[in-house]
């Protein structure tokens, strides 16, 4: 039996995508499964640890990312204040992503390439192809393809993982997702098609949406890894000052541009100077950052290097984990609109690593950390005070995130992910 992960946005060790592939592939191989990703035909990291196949033309987001003007647009926003910044961002996204959507119909050669790819690894129906990050635009394209192309196809698992708000806005009515997945699942595929995501609430909202349940998949990491990086880290010397971390891209939906504040009020009026330091991760996610990160990025750079060690580079697997390992609290700043019901990976990695942390109020996030291991915000504004409020228990939040890190542990490994993929296939 075979298994294809299709990742077209796989393009090098920035993000998740390289982890979340290689648990897969590893939690495949266990089990029996010929397992191949299929990622970006740009794709440049390595390829020892799983057979990765570059296969896509089509980057996630490529056909809405607006080349080269836009991105000269955002290397200049980039170097403003956030506040002035983001509504400038605003008005290019409008302005691009109504160029781009009022389109009828769209080139897209996602769809071409999954079927190349089913004829290149000869998948047909006892196999599996998983398709864990997929945009609009290449879902339309995809029913294209099912719809036009008489084969046996193996079985098509879809995670959804994005709010149906944000997936099809601005567009016309028959490229939105309800037009799109109303294709998909009523064309001669359909019954070869599964539906998942990976939280409870997205996984209702795209059962309402299509009239066909949707099934909930773990968010899938290396757990030996990251608990191999736990039991390797120094012994934590109880006089020196609490590490506080973030991780991940400097990215505004993930609030990065809110550190510099919550540095200074945190060791200024609520008195914690000498006793933590940060350690921030700070990639970009695009060339010169989004709009308002560059000079968030500057401002932490300018602090003492006793009090912020800034990562600006993209680390590898080991170089991640062993952050994560040396972080005694973890900040997600993030923005509880965006992630009222969306998942983060962020926060799966630090439950399983034992790590206590402040998510912001009304989000998926902050439900899945509750006191004591978590501590919620309820907005930029209360940052510094919900860390605060964290790190004056933090003997007790350190201690029920360790204690629910073996839950976290059963519950969201990649074993337990390809057991809920597989399940209502293999007998069908």
């Amino acid at each position: 039996m075979k298994l294809a992960i299709v990742d077209h946005a796989l393009v090098d060790l920035n993000g998740h995508h390289y982890e979340y592939d290689g648990a897969l592939a590893a939690a495949g191989r266990a089990r029996g499964l010929s397992v191949t990703v299929l990622s970006n035909r740009a794709y440049s990291g390595p390829t020892d640890e799983y057979e990765i196949l570059p296969w896509f033309g089509q980057g996630y987001y490529d056909l809405t990312s607006g080349g080269f003007a836009r991105r000269l647009a955002y290397r200049g926003l980039s170097a403003l204040p956030a506040w002035l910044a983001r509504p400038l961002q605003d008005g290019v996204r409008l302005l691009w992503n109504q160029r781009h959507r009022r389109r009828n119909t769209v080139d897209d050669s996602f769809g071409r390439d999954f079927l190349s790819a089913c004829v290149r690894l000869d998948l047909g129906p006892d196999d599996h192809a998983l398709i864990h990050t997929i945009g609009v635009d290449e879902l339309d394209a995809l029913a294209g393809i099912l719809t036009r192309t008489d084969r046996a196809w193996p079985w098509i698992h879809l995670q959804l993982v994005r709010r149906i708000e944000e997936f099809g806005a601005g567009r016309p009515l028959q490229r939105r997702p309800a037009a799109v997945l109303a294709r998909l699942l009523s064309g001669p595929a359909a019954g070869r098609i599964r539906l998942y995501s990976d939280t409870a609430e997205l996984a209702r909202a795209y059962g309402a949406l299509t009239a066909r349940p949707a099934g909930v998949l773990p968010i899938a990491f290396r757990h030996d890894l990251i608990q191999a990086a736990v039991a390797a880290a120094p012994a934590k010397d109880p006089a020196a000052p609490i590490t506080i971390g973030y991780l991940g891209n400097a990215r505004l939906e993930k609030g990065f541009q809110h550190l510099p504040d919550l540095i200074e009020q945190l060791t200024g009026r609520f008195g914690w100077a000498g006793k933590v330091r940060f350690h921030v991760q700070a990639p970009f996610n695009i060339q010169d950052g989004e709009p308002g990160i560059g000079i968030a990025r500057s401002r932490l750079g300018a602090f003492p290097a006793d009090l912020v060690l800034l990562e600006d580079r993209v680390l590898t697997t080991e170089q991640y984990y062993r952050m994560l390992a040396g972080i005694d609290v973890l900040v997600l700043p993030y923005d509880s609109a965006r992630y009222d019901i969306r998942s983060s990976g962020i926060l799966v990695q630090a439950r399983v690593a034992g790590t206590p942390m402040v998510a912001p109020e009304g989000s998926w996030i902050a439900r899945q950390a509750p006191a004591p291991a978590g501590e919620a915000f309820r907005g930029p504004g209360d940052l510094a005070a919900a860390l605060d409020r964290l790190l004056r228990r933090y003997d007790a939040a350190r201690n029920a995130a360790v204690a629910d890190a073996l839950v976290w542990r059963a519950e969201q490994s990649p074993a337990r992910y390809l057991d809920r993929l597989l399940t209502g296939t293999e007998k069908t």
